[in-house]
């Protein structure tokens, strides 16, 4: 009984309210997004998928650099003063990384491209630093809108990005763009929700465009451990998340990375959006409470909860579907897609859970622990990936891949209530 008096008090409150606008938003993005795919995975071949997302795998990585991860002490920061000038350091940040990548991409492109022994990819690099500029952008209004409690305008933007690119990606395939059809329709889409979501902030413009240097200086010390730490542990994550594709890109073909492509992005990118929209919520509301040395397991455990009541059957259903229904769906060439996604489901429900409450080493400033478990990480995946290349079995690579993201996963879990219950007791003492 205590569970559903817990529900209906969760229901009730303004975390529930937050939540259900940015899912109820996230839910239109992917519904959107997961009915045009049939349509997109005929118009694209697996290796145009595959070169596609070797693109996305690197802008990723890169645009980690694009704010120092300062865009996530916007949530942490004390006043309007402080946001401000955290603000204006993402953006300053942001602008130095696109001209630093412009100019490398336009000198030496060539060898960049021989570096991966594929000319084809040659065309690919030029899209890069506009990339970069666009992820940087969101990112930072993103944690900007957070931190002012404006989820409509992540909602906003989460549906006219999905929306948007998914259209824009089919009428350049119809058109014949082929595989640049897949990037311009991703860097358009996301520009036209960023221009919406630039709009939804003007109130806020002639804030956010007083420069206040020496506050500016001030922020970047106070918040330095994003940078050392923080930034760091998301490039091992974000390499670790992306090392299939760009690992195994040296020594297989692009069709084969392009299956497993579809299989990640079917199953990561609801589960991305899910998660990122929890942690949004999450990330402010405990960052508040342990402002105000209140307690915040009980929201922690109710939500593990949840997932086991409501999210662990969805995951168990998928994986008696057989693989007809993906042939169906996606067209003959993808054969192959529901073996990948399968392999993939225990790890996706982990980094359900995981990917939520990645906020609790954030609030207590554990970044450097954090980034010791990402290198870690980093190492299992890489090493399960390098047995399957010794052994020249792209199957044998992505299974051993699998195994290791839930065990990972799982450990992280654990070192988050450890640290929620360290925190805990040192409150409740005198």
């Amino acid at each position: 009984m205590s569970v559903f008096k817990n529900i209906k008090k969760i229901i009730s409150s303004e975390f529930f309210k937050h939540s259900a606008a940015l899912l109820s938003s996230n839910a239109i993005a992917q519904l959107t997004g997961i009915l045009i795919y049939p349509v997109i995975t005929r118009l694209y071949s697996p290796e145009a998928f595959g070169e596609f997302n070797w693109l996305l795998s690197v802008t990723g990585v890169l645009s980690l650099f694009c704010t120092g991860r300062y865009g996530l002490a916007i949530v942490l920061s004390k006043s309007k003063q402080e946001c401000a000038a955290l603000f204006q350091l993402c953006m300053f940040l942001n602008l130095v990384v696109f001209f630093l990548s412009f100019l490398i991409i336009l000198t030496g492109k060539t060898e960049i491209a021989a570096c991966f022994d594929r000319n084809n990819l040659l065309s690919l690099l030029p899209f890069i630093p506009f990339i970069l500029l666009l992820s940087g952008l969101w990112e930072t209004l993103d944690h900007f809108f957070i931190h002012r409690k404006q989820y409509y305008a992540i909602s906003v933007y989460n549906i006219m990005q999905s929306v948007g690119s998914s259209a824009l990606k089919c009428l350049f395939g119809i058109k014949g763009f082929f595989q640049p059809g897949l990037i311009w329709g991703t860097i358009l889409g996301r520009l036209v929700a960023i221009i919406a979501g630039v709009v939804a902030c003007k109130s806020w413009m002639k804030e956010l465009a007083k420069i206040n240097l020496p506050q500016i200086k001030q922020v970047a010390k106070t918040y330095a451990n994003f940078p050392k730490f923080e930034m760091p542990h998301s490039l091992l994550n974000m390499s670790a998340n992306n090392l299939p594709v760009l690992l195994l890109s040296f020594y297989f073909g692009m069709e084969e990375i392009g299956l497993f492509s579809l299989a990640m992005i079917l199953g990561f990118r609801p589960v991305f959006l899910f998660t990122s929209s929890i942690h949004q919520v999450l990330f402010r509301r405990a960052s508040e409470r342990v402002q105000k040395k209140e307690k915040i397991k009980g929201e922690c455990v109710l939500f593990c909860k949840m997932c086991l009541t409501f999210i662990l059957p969805a995951f168990v259903f998928i994986l008696f579907i057989p693989g007809e229904v993906f042939a169906v769906l996606f067209g003959s060439k993808w054969a192959g897609v529901d073996f990948y996604l399968k392999l993939l489901l225990p790890g996706l429900f982990m980094s359900v859970i995981v990917a939520s409450l990645a906020f609790v080493p954030d609030i207590f400033f554990k970044q450097k622990i954090t980034m010791n478990i990402e290198i870690a990480h980093v190492i299992l995946k890489a090493a399960a990936l390098l047995s399957g290349i010794y052994f020249r079995d792209f199957n044998l690579a992505i299974i051993l891949y699998c195994c290791v993201i839930p065990l990972i996963y799982t450990i992280r879990l654990i070192w988050y209530f450890h640290l929620i219950r360290e925190y805990e007791s040192s409150i409740a003492r005198p």
